[in-house]
C-alpha cells in the first residue's frame, strides 16, 4: 500500500479559505493534537511589504499544539518545501498524535514544518516587536479556522479547539496591530470578529493584553 503524506497545519492553514490558497486540493481535514511541540510568535519571513511576526513551532517535550491534518501528494509536498524555505520539515510519530475525529486507519506519514534556532537567544530576537508585530488579520484567520473546525467536528468542539489554540500559543505580547479593515465595524469584513475578540479576552494569560492592541 502506498504511503499517504499528511501535513499538520497549526496556524493559518487551519482555516479552509487560507489552506486552499496554498493547497487547492486540501479541502478535507482531520483535527488533531500533536504532543512534543510548542507553537509561538517567533517566525519571520522576508517580504517586500510591511513586516510581520508569524506563528512558528519548535520541538518541546512538555508542550502540545492543535491543528489539522490534510493529505498532500508527493508533488505538493515538494512545492510546500519550496514555499516553506525558512522551516525544516520533520516527521511526527503516530504515537504523538491524538486524532479528534473518527477516521479509517491508513499507512500515514505525518509531517510538520518547524523553525530552526541554534539557541534561545536567536529565538528571542524573533519575538514580536514594533517593526515585526503580531497583526490581527492573521490572528483572525487562525482563530476563525479553529471555529470552523469546532463547527464541523464535535470531538474538536469538546476539546474547545479555539481556546486550546490561544492557550497553547506562547509569546503573545503588546506589539500587536489591529489591521482589520474599518475596525469600528469589523463584523462586515470578519463575521466572527465578536467571537474571536471574546475568546482572546477570556483566554490570553495576560488579561490586560487585549486592551493594549493598537491601531496604525
Amino acid at each position: 500500500m502506498e504511503t499517504e503524506h499528511y501535513i499538520l497545519g497549526y496556524g493559518s492553514l487551519i482555516e479552509k479559505e487560507s489552506r486552499l490558497r496554498t493547497t487547492p486540493n486540501a479541502e478535507k481535514v482531520i483535527p488533531a493534537i500533536a504532543h512534543g511541540f510548542q507553537r509561538g510568535w517567533f517566525a519571520r519571513t522576508e517580504t517586500n511589504t510591511l513586516s510581520t511576526t508569524f506563528l512558528g513551532c519548535i520541538e518541546d517535550a512538555n508542550s502540545s499544539v492543535n491543528g489539522v491534518l490534510y493529505k498532500v501528494s508527493e508533488k505538493e509536498l515538494t512545492a510546500l518545501d519550496e514555499r516553506e524555505k525558512g522551516y525544516v520539515r520533520k516527521s511526527i510519530d503516530r504515537s504523538q498524535i491524538d486524532i479528534l475525529a473518527p477516521v479509517n486507519k491508513a499507512d500515514q506519514c505525518i509531517w510538520i514544518y518547524l523553525n530552526k534556532f541554534d539557541n534561545l537567544e536567536q529565538l528571542t530576537k524573533n519575538l514580536p516587536s514594533a517593526d515585526f508585530p503580531i497583526v490581527q488579520s492573521y490572528v483572525d484567520i487562525c482563530i476563525n479556522g479553529c471555529l470552523e473546525i469546532e463547527n464541523e467536528f464535535k470531538e474538536a468542539k469538546e476539546k474547545e479547539f479555539a481556546k486550546f489554540f490561544i492557550r497553547s500559543t506562547i509569546f503573545w505580547n503588546a506589539s500587536w496591530v489591529n489591521d482589520r479593515i474599518f475596525p469600528r465595524r469589523p463584523f462586515i469584513y470578519r463575521p466572527n470578529a465578536d467571537t474571536i475578540d471574546f475568546l482572546l479576552k477570556e483566554n490570553l494569560a495576560d488579561k490586560t493584553l487585549f486592551s493594549r492592541i493598537y491601531f496604525e
